[in-house]
């Protein structure tokens, strides 16, 4: 038996409008009848809620009305469903206030703990505001409604059982905005000489000499430089201990690529896992050496900012255009291409059988293409989902294939050679590439200019993770994703 809309709107009006704090909870404008029943036959209500500034309490910020669907009272006896209602209603001061940021509420949130109905101990309107007053019950079902929701969500992906794998698969990022520098682009005019590569590191970083720039008449600095040694900035000329060899690898002189004023980042989650304080340094080769697979790199780590002092860059070493960053916080899902990290969530035996399937040519998907690109859409929260894709932390994009397989195939002496899709060999490969963790990731292009010296794609500075988590930066590996 249904109940009575005219009961309803009555119950409705005993208890509308409701304020708490700066919130105030009303009948939404413009019905003549703000409670009906849709075509199916549910109660609905049209509601509005109303966020005022919280300084006078007058001057509304945010007014969002919905048409809410209470629930289906066809499934309860009458006057139980309506004590239900009836306690809500007294219990929406507590539950707005569960809420917190009002910035976060819809009106149909605050009436999405219909969970209580299941408690047949609850029968008189006292015991339904009790129950929905109490903050401990209400994030109970808050968790309850958003495994439900997650299971709908992976259910198409055949994830459904794994809800707690895959949200474990998010990183939080760190998303790199570039403007122009009023640095001077062009070389000192000081002369640099290239030293014996017999200087001490003084850093903390894995301690490789090489050939340095250094001048004993001058103390390093930019001529020109409108940037204080230690910013956060990309391109343009690094700032280095003086005493400090130029970065290189297997001898050859590295491109300064970025910096990073460590405590600038602090807080942000995903700074966690870095360090604290200091200045986070990234240099690449834009080409690797004859007989070498991957693009040579080095990260380095200073604890001292006061030792350092801005560095002409070396006669034949590419300087990059000099960009401030600035900084928004991401949270990213392991893109499509990276398909692979969803797949490892199943039995092994099972995706090897439809890997083979694959090298076959026989087709065959364990989690669908399509749902799983939408899946990642609309889980990830980026700060902008058009490129340049510039990023610290996190998950790579991607330009082709997989970014994590890329520089796990690297790091094997054969490269690519024998690898067999499909294969238990590939499976066990595919496996050990999810070790890596994306340091940095820089696009190539910026406004149309060509950033790096590459065709259009992204490199990545990459990191096991366990050296990640002991800030062993001599792990550091470079690879590059192009056209």
């Amino acid at each position: 038996m249904s109940v009575d809309p005219d009961r309803l709107l009555e119950l409705f009006r005993r208890h509308l409008p409701l304020r708490e704090g700066s919130v105030e909870l009303a009948f939404a404008s413009g019905y003549d009848a703000p409670v009906w029943r849709n075509e199916a036959g549910y109660p609905v209500v049209a509601l509005r809620l109303t966020t005022f500034e919280p300084v006078d309490g007058v001057i509304p910020l945010d007014v969002r009305e919905q048409e809410v669907f209470i629930g289906d009272d066809r499934e309860h006896a009458p006057e139980r469903w309506l004590a239900y209602v009836e306690g809500h209603l007294r219990a929406m001061p507590a539950i707005l206030a569960h809420f917190g940021e009002p910035d976060a509420m819809l009106p149909c949130d605050l009436f999405g703990y219909g969970a209580v109905l299941a408690d047949e101990a609850l029968q008189r309107a006292d015991d339904f505001a009790a129950a929905l007053r109490d903050p401990v019950r209400l994030a109970v079902m808050d968790e309850a409604a958003r495994e439900a929701e997650w299971r709908e969500r992976l259910e198409p992906l055949g994830l459904a059982d794994h809800v707690d794998e895959v949200r474990a698969m998010a990183r939080a990022s760190i998303r790199l905005h570039l403007s122009r520098s009023d640095e001077l682009d062009e070389d000192d005019d000081d002369d640099a000489e290239v030293d014996d590569g017999e200087g001490d590191d003084e850093e903390g970083d894995d301690g490789d000499d090489a050939g340095a720039d250094k001048d004993d008449d001058d103390d390093g600095d930019d001529a020109g430089a409108t940037h204080e040694p230690g910013q956060t900035r990309l391109g343009g000329a690094p700032d280095l201990p003086r005493d400090l060899p130029w970065p290189e690898v297997d001898g050859v002189l590295l491109t300064f690529v970025a910096q990073f004023d460590l405590a600038e980042l602090a807080g942000r989650p995903a700074a966690r896992e870095l360090p604290a304080h200091g200045l986070l340094s990234f240099f690449y080769a834009p080409i690797p050496p004859d007989g070498v697979r991957g693009h040579p790199v080095r990260v380095l780590h200073f604890t001292d900012l006061d030792a350092l002092a801005r560095r002409p860059v070396p006669p034949g070493v590419e300087r990059l255009s000099a960009y401030d960053i600035d900084v928004a916080d991401e949270r990213l899902y392991p893109c499509v291409d990276s398909y692979f990290f969803y797949e490892s969530l199943l039995p092994e035996a099972r995706v090897l059988a439809v890997h083979r399937q694959r090298q076959r040519g026989e087709g065959g998907e364990l989690v669908p293409f399509n749902p799983l690109a939408y899946f990642i859409a609309e889980s990830g929260e980026l700060d902008d989902h058009e490129r340049p894709y510039h990023r610290l932390l996190g998950h790579p994009a991607s330009i082709q294939g997989d970014p994590y397989l890329d520089v796990e195939i690297d790091t094997r002496p054969q490269g690519w050679d024998g690898w067999d899709d499909g294969s238990p060999e590939a499976l066990a490969i595919r496996r050990r590439a999810l070790r890596w963790r994306l340091l940095l990731q820089i696009d190539a292009t910026e406004r149309d200019e060509l950033l790096l010296n590459q065709d259009g794609g992204f490199f990545y500075f990459w990191i096991p993770a366990d050296a990640l988590a002991v800030h062993d930066w001599s792990q550091a590996r470079g690879a590059l994703q192009c056209h």
